[in-house]
């Protein structure tokens, strides 16, 4: 018998794991899609403070491929959260998110100073 042959601590894990998401997913689907968009933003998001961080506070070069998408995937998922009165704060991670409107402001404060 080799190792591929057996099933593991981490295979009982994994297993178990998906088994409690569709559980969840099935009783739940609104909230577990609202949730799990809200943590895909915020990935997103810290990944874009990270970003700043380095250009900015440390003077280093680094470059984001997706600079408003956090924001606004974390926005979708807190307006869908079913939850009376979360769509009013959906606003919220559009002006935490870094590479969202914050950097943006502070794109055009640059270009409107320098002419």
């Amino acid at each position: 018998m080799t190792d591929r042959d057996t099933f593991g601590v981490m295979d009982w894990l994994r297993l178990l794991s998906t088994i409690a998401w569709l559980f969840i997913f099935v009783n739940w689907p609104q909230t577990t899609f609202a949730v799990t968009l809200v943590i895909i933003g915020g990935v997103f998001i810290a990944f874009n403070a990270m970003v700043f961080w380095i250009t900015v506070v440390r003077k280093g070069h680094a470059s984001s491929v997706a600079p408003i998408l956090g924001g606004v995937i974390a926005a979708a998922g807190i307006a869908l959260l079913p939850v009376a009165g979360s769509w009013n704060w959906a606003w919220v991670p559009l002006v935490i998110d870094w590479g969202g409107f914050p950097i943006f402001l502070a794109g055009w404060y640059t270009e409107r100073s320098k002419s």
